[in-house]
């Protein structure tokens, strides 16, 4: 008798999505093989033993996170390849691939069938496993579903762009393009500007009460999943969008009366970035509770841009 329903099999740059599997596997009731849990049991053992013991004997089946990442790490080579000699010699599938890019993996035959979980939130993985192991799902949705899939969908995307947001807080820089004439630089300016609003006005059009209701649906009616994933990966598309709008100021290169004028007008994102990502943790927060408040005010300090442009337009 296999003492794991599953084992998870992953590269540690994954690790906070696979966390979140993790922790919906036990919620649902199936057990699984996740290091983390297992420190203390793994502290002194000899883990190339041990660990073939899992993949290779103790699960009913290996989850495979399959990423760049793990095609090069030494661990989950080690980990797949007693997942494969276990396949071999089973009459059933055991190793599930599960797929954040297209990597190839060695061993890993072409028609295998796999689930692409690069739009696929961790809950909805978690649910797809548990039916599989035949653990019961109820395929009636609890109360609040519909907060609960926003959350999730919004996570899902906001990991996908820690390194941009890290990239933003460094104020890294990467040329994109050089501006010689002041004119040039102005017009630019104005029209990089208009963009920002627009940008800070579409979010809140994205949750304006109309779109809201079309997507959760009216107070006592269930709401829509694909226009609440939909509105999920707009808002994040939309943060993106700030992301990028700032990066794309910070690598312009300006004649020197300019510099100060685009590096103030860079730093306008940080306040609503800020503000999208507390709204984000609240929400997923409340989101367990089948609650959720998706009002969002955006709001932000432009008087050094103000300051700054105004010299340069009387110098």
């Amino acid at each position: 008798m296999p003492k794991y329903d599953v084992c998870l099999s992953f590269a540690g740059e994954d690790r906070p999505y696979v966390d979140e599997v993790a922790r919906h596997l036990t919620e649902l009731g199936v057990s699984r093989f996740y290091d983390t849990d297992e420190q203390a049991d793994l502290w002194g053992k000899n883990l190339v033993e041990h660990l073939d013991q899992i993949y290779r004997h103790d699960s009913r089946f290996c989850v495979m996170f399959i990423s760049e990442a793990y095609a090069r790490k030494m661990w989950t080579k080690h980990e797949r390849q007693s997942a494969f000699d276990r396949a071999l010699v089973s009459d059933t599938e055991y190793v599930l691939p599960v797929r954040f890019d297209d990597t190839e993996i060695p061993a890993l035959r072409v028609g295998t069938g796999y689930l692409d979980i690069r739009n696929r939130t961790p809950r909805e993985l978690a649910e797809m496993i548990a039916k599989k192991v035949g653990a019961a799902v109820s395929s009636t949705p609890k109360a609040g579903w519909e907060y609960q899939l926003f959350a999730d969908t919004v996570g899902l995307h906001m990991r996908n762009l820690k390194d941009k947001r890290i990239s933003h807080e460094m104020g890294s820089v990467k040329p994109k393009r050089m501006i010689t004439a002041d004119v040039d630089a102005l017009d630019t300016f104005m029209a990089r500007s208009r963009t920002f609003d627009g940008i800070i006005n579409g979010i809140a059009d994205l949750l304006s009460p109309g779109r809201l209701q079309m997507a959760f649906g009216p107070a006592g009616r269930p709401g829509d999943s694909d226009k609440i994933k939909y509105l999920a990966n707009s808002f994040v598309e939309q943060y993106e969008n700030l992301l990028d709008w700032s990066a794309d100021l910070r690598g312009t290169a300006t004649p020197d009366r300019f510099t100060a004028l685009y590096k103030a007008a860079a730093q306008l994102a940080d306040q609503p970035l800020k503000q999208i990502e507390q709204f984000a943790d609240e929400f997923a927060a409340a989101s367990d509770r089948g609650a959720g408040d998706l009002q969002l005010t955006l709001s932000y300090d432009a008087s050094l841009v103000e300051a700054e442009l105004k010299k340069v337009q009387t110098t």
